[in-house]
């Protein structure tokens, strides 16, 4: 037996059903798998033909410059090491929490934590 919020103009106010009926209706609720659930009609549509007029560009990704002194390799490594940031900076940046300096003697490597006593 289910309870209604509020009644229906015809007066009803609980709906009972069997635990077979309930499975059904919750099953037709479930949406199928690997399908989208928000579909796009109109301009939106992935197939509209203006839409490109109103849907961003994706940035274009970084291109890799040849530079004699250094391999693509270490070039690459450089362009990461640009765009991306630590999690210990990260953590220093949004909660002030200084993960790199030991709080016994302040350095960055501190053979205390390395020699693994709790501080």
């Amino acid at each position: 037996m289910y309870k209604l919020k509020r009644p229906y103009d015809d007066g009803t106010s609980h709906i009972v059903m069997s635990p077979m009926e309930l499975m059904e209706k919750l099953a037709a609720i479930v949406p199928r798998p690997r399908v989208h659930l928000t579909r796009f009609h109109g301009i939106l549509a992935p197939h509209y033909k203006h839409r490109k007029m109103i849907v961003p560009v994706k940035p274009e990704p970084p291109k890799l410059e040849l530079v004699t002194d250094q391999t693509p390799i270490e070039k690459l490594a450089e362009q990461k090491k640009k765009t991306r940031i630590s999690w210990a900076r990260l953590l220093k940046r949004i909660f002030g929490i200084d993960v790199e300096t030991c709080n016994l003697c302040g350095g960055v490597v501190c053979n205390e934590m390395s020699s693994g006593s709790s501080y």
